[in-house]
């Protein structure tokens, strides 16, 4: 007797490989609740199975969960002119980067390579995120906006990379001028040594679902604290420029306009618009230039110490309930 009668639609479940039939669960997978959706956005998800092939089912793989040991490589920082204000302004949160650094270590020990193609990594995440919900959160993309996407490689993982959390290299190629306009599929990504120690601290979101707040354990604080003190002497002064903003915050201002003056009086900062801004010999288009970018790092880094912990974690709320150290 066969396992299923022949008018029924077989396919099999691109997450668990479970055969099903679609016509009697036109919306998940029984077994693994893998959406319909899915299956439509990518037809690499959905196989017809032969009409006597049997019941078949192989071990889930969760992306986000804590990845085993992995022997790699130290992290080293990649230095540029942005290096003295740390990560870029619109970089705000923490926990997508540790996510992509997770999967990334997980799909390293599922097929037992070295490096993961940087188009693998996200293909993947486009799914973990959207089967966690996680589209949601504050820096998490939108997995079907492109736009999205590329803010997640372009800033995320670019800054990440920059702080030497990440290992990156192009197959075929000793250096390339701006790896990110590479092809995807040709930029291999690795976490560092450095990298997988933070993936693996225990996280609330990821291991405990708390998706209520954004704010990272003490034990993650105090591992990351560390690090941008490290990096801070290698050239890398996110630490600094976290430690002015609350410095000036604990003063009494606050993170909207008194903010945005204090990042445009930033003689470093400055510095760094005029190296590469177009407008920097218009004195009028530079100001409004700057007034856009003293805003946008303004809230970003007031968004990263909110996740730290040493900011109240409430919109438009300043209050100071932590240090850095």
């Amino acid at each position: 007797m066969s396992l299923f009668s022949p008018k029924e639609n077989r396919v099999r479940c691109g997450r668990c490989n479970t055969e099903f039939d679609l016509s009697k669960n036109p919306d998940i997978c029984p077994l693994c609740g893998f959406g319909k959706h899915l299956f439509e956005n990518n037809s690499e998800t959905v196989s017809i199975s032969p009409k006597n092939e049997t019941f078949v089912t192989r071990p889930q793989v969760n992306y986000l969960s804590i990845p085993n040991e992995i022997n790699l490589p130290g992290g080293k920082i990649v230095p540029d002119e942005e290096s003295k204000i740390g990560l870029w302004g619109m970089i705000n949160d923490l926990f997508s980067g540790k996510a992509l650094l997770r999967i990334n270590s997980n799909l390293l020990l599922e097929r037992k390579v070295e490096f993961i193609p940087l188009d693998d990594v996200i293909e993947t995440s486009k799914l973990v995120i959207t089967q966690n919900k996680l589209g949601d959160l504050k820096g998490f993309p939108n997995p079907k906006k492109e736009s999205s996407i590329g803010r997640l490689v372009y800033h995320f993982i670019s800054g990440f990379h920059k702080m030497g959390l990440f290992e990156v290299k192009l197959e075929g190629k000793p250096e390339a001028e701006n790896i990110w306009k590479e092809d995807w599929k040709k930029i291999l990504i690795r976490p560092t040594r450095e990298g997988l120690q933070f993936a693996r601290l225990k996280n609330k979101v990821f291991d405990e679902k708390k998706y209520n707040s954004q704010v990272l354990t003490a034990e993650e604080k105090e591992w990351l604290v560390r690090y941008l003190q490290k990096i801070d002497k290698e050239g890398f002064k996110e630490y600094t420029v976290l430690v002015g903003v609350l410095s000036f915050i604990k003063q009494g201002n606050n993170g909207n306009k008194d903010l945005w003056a204090w990042f445009k009086k930033n003689p470093d900062f400055v510095s760094y618009v005029k190296s590469w801004s177009a407008k920097k010999d218009d004195p009028k288009a530079f100001e409004k230039q700057l007034d856009n970018l003293a805003q946008t790092f303004s809230s970003g880094k007031i968004s990263l110490l909110r996740e730290l912990g040493t900011i109240k974690d409430k919109r438009n709320d300043y209050t100071v309930i932590g240090d850095l150290k």
